[in-house]
């Protein structure tokens, strides 16, 4: 099995990126989830298309931070994020469907409602 470092996280949930972090939602418990300063970087990245190494050396490289303990750190929040359902770790790179692409806010409310129901979100 491969690291989580070597790994594509894909986040999996609506969003709006607040001045605070961001604001995650939980389709399986039907919450939002706040999200810290790192938690937000990893997430706005989780684009399904780049592994989770390359995130972390990137948001290491803007903070000035070691690239390991930035690497570990977002080792454990992919695991966290993976238990409470807002991310997946996938072995292949999978692009975002249109509905997680971007903030709810920006996206237009036909195309999100038609990908939902393409992705099985909606049950129809």
């Amino acid at each position: 099995m491969p690291s989580s470092l070597d790994q594509y996280p894909q986040r999996d949930g609506l969003y709006r990126v607040l001045p605070s972090g961001v604001a995650a939602h939980n389709r399986y418990q039907d919450r939002i989830v706040m999200l810290d300063g790192l938690s937000s970087e990893l997430w706005l990245r989780a684009d399904g298309t780049t592994i989770l190494r390359e995130i972390a050396r990137d948001i290491a490289g803007m903070n000035g931070e070691s690239i390991s303990v930035v690497a570990r750190a977002a080792a454990m929040l992919a695991v966290i994020l993976n238990s409470e359902g807002l991310m997946y770790l996938k072995d292949n790179p999978a692009p975002l469907p249109y509905h997680l692409a971007s903030p709810q806010e920006d996206q237009d409310p036909d195309r999100m409602r038609e990908s939902m129901a393409d992705a099985g979100w909606l049950g129809e």
